[in-house]
């Protein structure tokens, strides 16, 4: 009899969940969609109920012609660098506050000048940035205090699931080291890091391996999820540290390119990688004992995306008319274009 695990990717704009038999093939897959929600210019946040019913919908949807009790475990990679707020019973206590979310500038100086530019980027492999969830963490504390006082543990994206799964609090090695409280070279919190924040190492989660089994269902979430109690609970890691593995990129010094909407180059490396001008950033692997380093641009997949909404509304509704994909006549406006056109 066929045994199956499933992955479920927690993106910006949707959920992607597949199922895969034990042997690697892949049986099915499902998206489901949810919003961002943008304002103040520079505030980017999403319901964690929209990523739990995301999650609920897709497993339900590509388990359906399986018998559940044969699904042997479940596992993530998710957007990171997210800020979700939870109290002791895991429920969240506001909307997340995502990558794109940049309002905590002013917790961010106030850290680098604290700690200093090149401490960080020493203990942390990152720089100090309002993107990270330490920060954004910090924004809440001094702008939602009463939040900041009721705030058990701050989690990112895929352990608000895992949260709701197992009741555990916990992320993995690659998530933390998005978060800026992360001591890279050692796998723990940074207390340095977090004494120059003022925020408190019992409001982080556990830290484990990607690989960890974290444990099994709980009953109301096997229900919810269409699953049986019996299925394993897989930490997982973060979408970037994730596509290193994806790619093949497991050996010291393989390297790859990713494109979404956001985009980077990075690579695997069995030592924490620092460049001497700071430009790259390093993460922690999914695989454990080896580090990503990367150079990352935000804007990518979300450029084009404003392109096309702001500029191609006859190339849209061309696409509707005729079914195809409005990104296709876009890349032939490209193509005919002078500067686009393929010099010989």
């Amino acid at each position: 009899m066929k045994k199956y695990l499933i992955a479920h990717d927690l993106g910006t704009s949707s959920n992607k969940a597949s199922l895969f038999s034990t042997e690697g093939k892949l049986i099915k897959s499902h998206t489901e969609p949810y919003d961002v929600h943008f304002f103040n210019k520079n505030c980017a946040e999403q319901n964690p109920g929209d990523w739990w019913n995301a999650v609920c919908a897709a497993t339900r949807k590509i388990v359906e012609d399986i018998d559940p009790a044969d699904v042997l475990g479940i596992s993530f990679s998710s957007q990171m660098q997210a800020c979700v707020v939870v109290d002791r019973e895991g429920k969240a206590l506001r909307p997340a506050m995502i990558w794109a979310d940049l309002r905590a500038q002013s917790q961010a100086r106030q850290l680098e000048e604290r700690i200093g530019f090149d401490r960080m980027y020493e203990i942390n492999g990152h720089r100090v940035s309002a993107s990270y969830s330490l920060e954004k963490l910090m924004w809440i504390r001094d702008n939602e205090p009463e939040t900041y006082e009721k705030t058990y543990k701050m989690l990112l994206a895929k352990d608000y699931i895992i949260c709701r799964l197992t009741g555990e609090f916990v992320t993995d090695y690659s998530e933390a080291s998005g978060t800026d409280a992360f001591d890279l070279r050692n796998a723990r919190w940074s207390k340095e890091i977090l004494k120059a924040a003022g925020i408190e190492r019992e409001k982080l989660p556990r830290l484990h391996a990607s690989t960890d089994a974290i444990g099994v269902l709980k009953k109301e979430s096997a229900e919810a999820l269409g699953l049986k109690q019996t299925t394993k609970v897989i930490c997982g890691g973060g979408d970037g540290a994730c596509s290193a593995l994806g790619a093949g990129s497991i050996e010291n010094g393989q390297m790859f390119l990713s494109f979404g909407t956001s985009a980077w180059i990075a690579g695997t490396s069995d030592e924490v990688f620092l460049d001497k001008d700071k430009t790259l950033i390093c993460f922690g692997h999914v695989i454990p004992g080896k580090y990503m380093p990367c150079g990352t641009m935000q804007a990518a997949g979300s450029s084009y995306s404003y392109i096309r909404h702001t500029f191609c509304k006859e190339e849209e509704q061309l696409a509707k008319e005729t079914g195809e994909s409005v990104y296709e006549a876009m890349n032939r406006l490209v193509l005919d274009s002078r500067r686009g056109r393929l010099r010989k």
